[in-house]
């Protein structure tokens, strides 16, 4: 038998149980990452033999370009909003002295002029990822 010296605590049988715990989960990590490598490689093959694509547009775009439109007239509005805000803030911070106030004014109508720019961005890459050549 191993001589074990005890833990500060004056245990050295629950230090062996972690120390097993421990080494039981590595195992099994092992155990599964082996077992997945293993089903891509072995397997994969016949997930990908007969793949065939078609460029037509899938049902319900018209649906999906409906939601985009009202997210992005919520995400004006929001944004719009931000900038509002963030410029009275900032405005009647300044003018009541409190200048850490006007800085967080400012830091608000920048982060909704951030997101307008994103939001002006967004058709742009929409439409480059989406395109059917």
């Amino acid at each position: 038998m191993r001589q074990t010296r005890p833990d500060r605590f004056g245990n050295s049988r629950s230090r062996e149980r972690r120390r097993s715990r421990a080494t039981r989960a590595l195992l099994r990590a092992w155990q599964l990452a082996a077992t997945t490598v293993f089903l891509l490689v072995v397997m994969g093959q016949a997930a990908f033999a007969d793949v065939t694509v078609t460029p037509t547009a899938p049902p319900g775009v018209a649906g999906l370009q409906d939601l985009l439109n009202w997210t992005m007239y919520g995400g004006a509005l929001a944004c719009t909003g931000t900038m509002i805000y963030g410029f009275a803030k900032m405005g009647l911070s300044h003018q009541n002295q409190s200048y850490s106030g006007a800085n967080h004014g400012k830091a608000v109508a920048m982060l909704g002029l951030v997101g307008a720019l994103g939001l002006g961005l967004t058709p742009t890459i929409v439409n480059g990822l989406t395109a059917i050549h």
